[in-house]
């Protein structure tokens, strides 16, 4: 996939996210979570993730690489949202042009944006970073980064398993070979 069309994906995920949340804004580290976990939820999903991009472990958690340029910038330059300053210091995205279509993202997309976007709107930078450093794949790549001093790249498929709900049957302990020999003494059928 070449950089125009994963950009063209990220900005198109990060307006439907903004157009979702409270108010059409999120501070820029909520911003960042939301679309990790809407790109983890679609992998589990469907297989693949939405934006198609990197997210790397800072500090604060997972990021989109270069995101200031890449994120921010990016919906800055295409008018279609702006980070402005409040007196509390925090430096919010607001959505000013809505999306009126969407290239990538379908119905099932939307409901995703949807889920997730709620479920992380009304969290605080700090309550969003917590939630994201329980992630394998953030922890793998940031201790990668504190080994070798700079951003490494999340594995998602590694950090998906945060998502991934616990299959019940995997609770069940094994059988032993006793059991097994005496299901198979007890089955019905012809000898082969």
């Amino acid at each position: 996939m070449d950089t125009n069309e994963k950009s063209l994906r990220l900005i198109e995920a990060a307006s439907a996210v903004l157009h979702a949340a409270p108010d059409h804004s999120l501070n820029v580290v909520v911003l960042n979570k939301v679309l990790f976990y809407l790109d983890l939820a679609s992998l589990r999903d469907r297989g693949e993730t939405i934006t198609q991009n990197t997210y790397i472990a800072l500090q604060k958690g997972p990021v989109i690489a270069k995101y200031p340029q890449r994120l921010i910038g990016q919906l800055e330059q295409r008018g279609i949202a702006k980070q402005i300053s409040q007196w509390d210091g925090s430096k919010p995205i607001l959505l000013e042009n809505g999306p009126t279509h969407f290239d990538f993202l379908d119905s099932d997309s939307m409901i995703l944006v949807s889920d997730v976007t709620t479920y992380f709107s009304d969290a605080s930078s700090a309550a969003a970073s917590r939630f994201s450093h329980k992630n394998a794949g953030w922890e793998i790549a940031w201790n990668q980064y504190l080994r070798e001093n700079k951003p490494a790249a999340i594995n998602m498929r590694i950090a998906m398993q945060q998502i991934v709900e616990s299959d019940p049957w995997m609770q069940v302990p094994l059988a032993g070979e006793d059991e097994i020999l005496a299901a198979a003494d007890n089955a019905i059928g012809d000898d082969w």
